[in-house]
């Protein structure tokens, strides 16, 4: 096999993300373009301007990668996006957060009722994107594999947010349980869109096994960064929605659960009080804050993070050393925190 770069080299040239983001962008203005009313205009108004557009990003270089065409994917593309905007449609009304990347969030902009249709029109288009793929000349049985893996990622991001309700509050829990749920709310759409790419661009199926794990990992990163980000004043400003969500909806994060685990008495009383009993959110992030900073809380989280990433990068060295591959591998040096 073709000796692989160091993991620690810079990442490829900004060039691809950029095309795949043009790209990306200018399909969901074909889509929903600037005259739409209706449930179109809610959708624009969810879809454009683009958050990251990581999902999406995963679904066009997991099918490059094995050797798929670009064109024939991009409607899958298309409807992960889609499917995770939907989400946080509907995050957002049951965290009660009225912003979303700087502006007003769906619900705030055009009501409760208008953002649960909205979300739930996202996710039909998940799948109705599939057979836009069949219609492009992706074969049947392929698009009938990437409805399953769909499908299935779609009931368990469900359960995640099911299980994250259950655990406001409690301070209690295990890292292992934190993860399972970062694995389900979060990681199984990005496993998911490297599977679908993958399937979808015809790879065989260890090739679709080890991207999904590949998305895995990277979600679970993803997840511990974001959830990091709250307690970094400087980040915390650039997050484009309240960083008070977490503790507003007593939600016991990774850095959270470290620092009490850690703690000493008075710093775990601190912690139970910001969380569960403090009134003014501002306030009880900032006491949250000064714990973690005592117990190096968000240190160990960071590195976990750095672990998760890690392990996605070296699952990608089983692979020719493509340049293709090398644009996935790319996508996890993008979880980097900018700092």
């Amino acid at each position: 096999m073709t000796a692989q770069p160091n993991e620690d080299t810079p990442p490829d040239p900004p060039s691809r993300r950029v095309e795949f983001a043009e790209l990306l962008e200018a399909e969901f203005v074909r889509r929903w373009p600037g005259r739409s009313v209706g449930l179109d205009a809610v959708h624009r108004y969810a879809m454009i301007p683009p958050g990251k557009l990581l999902r999406p990003s995963l679904v066009l270089h997991a099918a490059l990668a094995v050797g798929g065409e670009l064109g024939a994917v991009l409607p899958a593309a298309v409807g992960v996006e889609g499917a995770h905007v939907g989400s946080l449609l509907h995050d957002d009304i049951i965290d009660r957060d009225t912003q979303r990347r700087g502006r007003a969030a769906v619900h705030t902009e055009f009501g409760p009722a208008q953002a649960v249709v909205a979300g739930n029109a996202l996710f039909f288009s998940w799948f109705a994107a599939l057979s836009e793929c069949r219609r492009l000349g992706v074969p049947a049985d392929r698009v009938e594999r990437a409805m399953a893996v769909q499908a299935e990622a779609g009931v368990a991001i469900c359960r995640g947010a099911f299980d994250e309700l259950a655990m406001r509050g409690d301070l209690e829990l295990g890292v292992g349980a934190y993860v399972a749920m970062a694995r389900a709310k979060t990681a199984v759409l990005l496993a998911a869109a490297c599977r679908v790419g993958a399937i979808l661009g015809g790879g065989d199926a260890p090739t679709t096994e080890l991207l999904g794990e590949f998305g895995d990992h990277l979600g679970i990163c993803f997840q511990i960064r974001d959830d990091v980000l709250p307690y970094d004043p400087i980040a915390a400003r650039t997050m484009g929605k309240p960083s008070d969500s977490d503790v507003r909806n007593r939600r016991p994060t990774l850095p959270v659960l470290i620092a009490h685990r850690r703690a000493d008495p008075k710093g775990r009383a601190a912690l139970r009080h910001a969380l569960l009993d403090e009134t003014e959110p501002e306030l009880a992030l900032c006491r949250i804050r000064a714990v973690l900073e005592r117990t190096g809380a968000l240190d160990t989280a960071h590195a976990m993070a750095d672990e998760y990433a890690r392990r996605a990068r070296a699952l990608l060295t089983r692979l020719p050393a493509t340049a293709q591959v090398a644009h996935v591998r790319a996508l996890a040096l993008l979880t980097r925190p900018a700092h």
